[in-house]
């Protein structure tokens, strides 16, 4: 086929296009070696390709441009795998820490899957902040490379320590007795003291491990409920283990650590159970307010004692949607010809911040075919009016999907006449501090007041919380109020199979 005219007119340049492309793909030795056969054959089988060279000027034009070529073609192939190694390098850089040499939060994020099944070790240095103030910058990172040297001889082969922001390091163990070989680690961390210009610095050290699933997801709460957990470990001079196993927590003497595994545990086991308060207008119609509780040991935990934990270990998202998703899974079983709202949901404050969250709730409601007018969005006062971009963001995404939005506690912190000027809700809860006295103290009556003219120039609904007796009640039906919400309402009740 090399002798028909038509290839061997147009091999030349399918040839050179080929290895054009191949720079890119093909490693540098082997495509020197295969350019430099291709040309030989092309010179010495190709009957055609040198047809009509009768001149020496011809000839030496012709192997001008493969001797072009090839020098071009070395070029690309030495330029393009120089910006490889080089890009790599860079790579590499990004997740190295440039004083302390570690790699850092980034590369660990890189690849989670490779630790996996492995113990994350948090390491908290104590009084790292308050000496690098007095001692400057240096000082920290020859503590944190002296701290680097002393564990590696303790480390295996495939165990790696990690660079955190802050006072903490990670260690990633693999194999068994974590809790015993990092509890050597710290004592031994504890024994030495380090050194800096002549002068020993007093460190203290504590830890807190517990197992890594993989899931990118869990990994930012898990290493801010480890960091937690390293401070408490300074206080009680023991390493911590986090785990939902209590007989793993052997030693451990704080009632919160107990509480956050059992916390943890119910939320791994959707251990979830809904209470429904109702809230009512005069004619007895409006919705309930959904409270969820937490199944343990056969007991029931009440939110006072766990929702505190889970805002401070980052577990508010989780647990919201775990309380949404339940509800859904209700109303697809209980379906009714309501129109209007029949629940209203309190979102925790840090909920919201969370990247695009409203994305999350509203797929679980198409995915239930449950319409958001049936179900309320409670929010606090800090979400209403803050100024974070992702709380503004969700806010706005939840109401153009139809949502109706509650502020809940309203005029206890964030409120004023500025920010009730660009309020976008539709429904104001009055906190029950200003419910409390109301029927002796004029003041609160004069607030409440204020409250509900404002929300009827503004087409808002009004619910006054914690009403508890008659008087409460005809006082605030008087002061405009339209929807009640307490004990002489109506007590927390299981949710209805």
């Amino acid at each position: 086929p090399y002798e028909n005219d038509f290839i061997a007119g147009y091999l030349v340049p399918v040839f050179f296009i080929i290895f054009t492309l191949g720079v890119g793909k093909l490693r540098y030795p082997f495509l020197n070696l295969t350019w430099a056969v291709s040309t030989l054959c092309l010179l010495n089988y190709n009957q055609n390709f040198l047809q009509g060279v009768e001149t020496e000027y011809s000839l030496a034009f012709i192997l001008a441009v493969l001797i072009s070529f090839s020098v071009c073609l070395l070029y690309m192939v030495r330029i393009y795998h120089r910006s490889e190694w080089l890009n790599r390098r860079w790579h590499l850089q990004a997740l190295t820490d440039p004083l302390t040499l570690l790699p850092n939060f980034r590369a660990l994020e890189q690849a989670p899957e490779q630790e996996v099944g492995k113990s994350f070790c948090c390491l908290r240095i104590d009084n790292l902040e308050f000496m690098s103030r007095h001692y400057g910058l240096m000082m920290r990172v020859h503590c944190i490379r002296s701290i680097y040297r002393t564990l590696l001889p303790l480390m295996q082969e495939n165990e790696k320590l990690y660079q955190l922001p802050g006072s903490e390091l990670l260690l990633v163990l693999s194999g068994p007795e974590t809790e015993g070989r990092l509890q050597h680690m710290v004592n031994i961390l504890n024994s030495r003291q380090i050194h800096w210009n002549n002068t020993g610095l007093d460190m203290g050290y504590g830890a807190a491990w517990g197992r890594f699933d993989g899931n990118q997801e869990t990994l930012q709460p898990l290493l801010g409920q480890l960091s937690w957990l390293a401070e408490q470990s300074c206080a009680h001079h023991h390493v911590l283990a986090l785990d939902s196993r209590e007989e793993m927590v052997s030693g451990q003497t704080t009632k919160q650590v107990l509480l956050l595994n059992t916390i943890r545990a119910a939320l791994d086991q959707g251990d979830l159970l809904l209470y429904a308060q109702p809230i009512r207008n005069k004619e007895g119609e409006g919705y309930d307010e959904i409270l969820a509780r937490l199944k343990y040991d056969g007991g029931i935990m009440t939110p006072d004692k766990f929702l505190p934990l889970i805002a401070q270990f980052n577990l508010s998202a989780r647990f919201d949607l775990q309380v949404l998703e339940s509800l859904l899974k209700w109303l697809a079983t209980h379906p009714c010809d309501k129109k209007g709202p029949r629940f209203s949901v309190n979102l925790m404050p840090l909920t919201l911040l969370q990247k695009n969250i409203s994305g999350r709730i509203i797929r679980l409601f198409k995915r239930y075919h449950i319409s958001p007018q049936a179900v309320i969005l409670e929010i606090t006062e800090e979400q209403a009016f803050s100024n974070a971009e992702s709380s503004m963001y969700n806010i706005e995404q939840l109401h153009k999907f139809g949502f109706r939005i509650a502020i809940d506690d309203f005029g206890t912190g964030y409120a004023n006449y500025e920010r009730l000027k660009r309020l976008q809700a539709d429904i104001i809860k009055i906190d029950g501090v200003f419910v409390k006295d109301i029927v002796t103290n004029t003041l609160d009556a004069m607030i409440v007041r204020s409250i509900t003219d404002l929300a009827k120039a503004k087409s808002l609904s009004v619910v006054a919380e914690f009403v508890e007796t008659q008087q409460q009640q005809a006082l605030l039906h008087k002061l405009g109020v339209q929807y009640l919400q307490g004990y002489l309402i109506g007590r927390p009740q299981p949710l209805a199979d």
